[in-house]
C-alpha cells in the first residue's frame, strides 16, 4: 500500500499567514499517479486474456540532480549580497536546504513512494488477470533503461507477482543495450538534435516570455534587486521546477507561499508545451514518432508471434522514462495525443503531460482469446479502459489493430 501523504489545505509558518496547497495536477510530469480514478477491466468472461505487452515509466523520484535547485539559491544569495532578499526568500532558502536533507544524496533515485505505487501495480495487475499468472507455464520478461530508478521500477513492479505465484518463471534484464527501445529519444541522433535544436524552441521561447510570471520570483528577490525581466523569469521557472517534485519526495506540498495557482499553472503550461514539441507527434515535427518506431516493430512482432503460436511470456515489459511513452503514444494514437489545436496557447486544455505521464505511468496492451480461437486487443492508459484504435472501441480483432498500427507507422515515411 502506498504510503500516505498529509497534505494539509490551510498551511501556516512562524508568522501566522495561511497558505493553500497547489493542485496535484498542475505539477506536469512529477504528478503522481492516480489510483482513485483506475478502472476495472471490461473483458467478458468469453474472453481469456493470453498476454500483455506493458510499456512503463518510472515511478516516483526525486528530483533527478541539484541544478534547480543551486540556481534557485545562486540567485536568492545574490539578493541576499545586495541587501534585498526579502522574508520570503529567507524561507525560501531554507525550503532549499530542506529539499537537500530529505534527498540525502539520492538525486534521480526511486522514492520510497514510487517502490510503493510500482508494487501496488504489479499486485493490481495479477489481481485484476488471475488466470494469466496461474498457469503451470506462465513467464514474465522484462528490459529497462540501465538508469537506476527504471531498474528499480522493474523489479518492485515483479515482486508483487513472484509473491502471487512463486513458481513463475522471470527473465529481466537492463542495460544500455535496450536504448533502442528505452532510451532511443537519445540514442537516435537525428530526433536528439530535434529535442534540443528544433525549429519548436521559437514557438516555444515567445510563449515562456509572453506566459511565465516574475512575480513570484520579485516577492523573493525584493522590488529592488535589479534583476532583470529575463533572470526573475528564470528564477520563477526554476522555483517551480524544484517545488512540483515536492510530493513525490515525501515533502508537503507546495503552496500559495510560493506561488498563487494562476502562476504554477503558467509555469505548468511552459513546461507542458515544451514536452508536448520534444516528445510528440505534432505540426513541427514527425520526428519523435519516428523514433520510436522500433517501439512499435517490436509490438507488432508481439502479434505475429502470438497470431503463428509461438510461445509468449504471459507479461512483456518495456521499462523507461516519460521520454520514451509520450513518442510511442503519438505513434500508436493513443487517444489525447493526437487531433490537438496548433494554438500553442490551447494546448494545455487538450494535451497534459500530467494525465499522459504522470510518475509510474504505463500503457498495457492485453490481448485475449475467445472460444473460437480468434484473438483481440484491448489497452489500458495508466488504469482507464482506451480504444486501441480511432473509432472509440475498447476490444477490437487483433488484425484490425495490427493494421491500424501499419497504417501510422506508413504515414510517417
Amino acid at each position: 500500500m502506498a504510503p500516505l501523504l498529509l497534505i494539509v489545505f490551510g498551511f501556516s509558518n512562524m508568522h501566522g499567514v495561511k497558505y493553500n496547497a497547489l493542485p496535484a495536477e498542475l505539477d506536469g510530469s512529477m504528478s503522481l499517479y492516480d489510483f482513485d480514478k483506475v478502472e476495472t477491466s471490461i473483458l467478458p468472461d468469453s474472453l481469456k486474456p493470453v498476454h500483455i505487452s506493458y510499456i512503463a515509466r518510472h515511478g516516483a523520484r526525486y528530483l533527478t540532480s541539484e541544478d534547480k535547485v543551486l540556481k534557485v539559491e545562486k540567485a536568492l544569495k545574490k539578493a541576499q549580497s545586495a541587501g534585498t532578499l526579502t522574508r520570503q526568500g529567507r524561507e525560501c532558502l531554507a525550503l532549499m536546504q530542506s529539499v537537500r536533507e530529505q534527498t540525502a544524496g539520492q538525486w534521480g533515485m526511486l522514492s520510497p513512494i514510487g517502490m510503493a505505487q510500482e508494487r501496488r501495480l504489479g499486485a493490481e495487475m495479477v489481481a485484476m488477470y488471475p488466470v494469466l499468472f496461474s498457469g503451470k507455464e506462465a513467464k514474465v520478461a522484462g528490459v529497462s533503461s540501465y538508469v537506476p530508478r527504471v531498474v528499480e521500477t522493474m523489479d518492485n513492479f515483479v515482486v508483487p507477482i513472484l509473491r502471487a505465484h512463486p513458481g513463475i518463471l522471470t527473465t529481466t534484464s537492463s542495460g544500455k543495450e535496450y536504448d533502442y527501445l528505452t532510451r532511443f529519444f537519445v540514442t537516435d541522433k537525428a530526433y536528439d538534435d530535434w529535442r534540443h535544436n528544433g525549429n519548436w524552441r521559437e514557438v516555444y521561447d515567445r510563449f515562456v516570455a509572453d506566459s511565465l510570471p516574475v512575480a513570484p520570483a520579485q516577492r523573493l528577490v525584493g522590488d529592488n534587486s535589479g534583476f532583470t525581466t529575463k533572470e526573475l523569469k528564470s528564477l520563477t521557472y526554476n522555483l517551480y521546477k524544484v517545488l512540483q517534485g515536492l510530493r513525490a519526495m515525501s515533502m508537503s506540498a507546495p503552496t500559495t507561499q510560493w506561488m498563487s495557482e494562476q502562476e504554477y499553472r503558467q509555469c505548468w503550461e511552459a513546461t507542458n508545451l515544451e514536452k508536448y514539441y520534444q516528445y510528440s507527434l505534432s505540426s513541427l515535427s514527425t520526428q519523435p514518432a519516428q523514433g520510436a518506431t522500433d517501439v512499435l516493430l517490436a509490438l507488432l512482432n508481439q502479434i505475429s508471434r502470438l497470431e503463428n503460436g509461438a510461445e509468449l511470456p504471459v507479461l512483456y515489459g518495456i521499462f523507461g522514462h516519460a521520454e520514451t511513452l509520450l513518442p510511442v503514444f503519438s505513434l500508436l494514437g493513443i487517444e489525447g495525443t493526437v487531433s490537438l489545436p496548433l494554438d500553442p496557447m490551447n494546448l494545455s486544455q487538450e494535451w497534459s503531460d500530467a494525465v499522459l505521464t504522470p510518475l509510474a505511468a504505463n500503457l498495457e496492451i492485453v490481448y485475449t482469446q475467445g472460444d473460437s480461437g480468434a484473438y483481440y486487443a484491448s489497452m489500458r492508459l495508466n488504469g482507464r479502459n482506451i480504444s486501441p484504435v480511432s473509432d472509440g472501441r475498447k476490444i477490437v480483432p487483433i488484425a484490425e489493430l495490427r493494421d491500424y498500427w501499419l497504417h501510422r507507422l506508413s504515414s510517417l515515411f
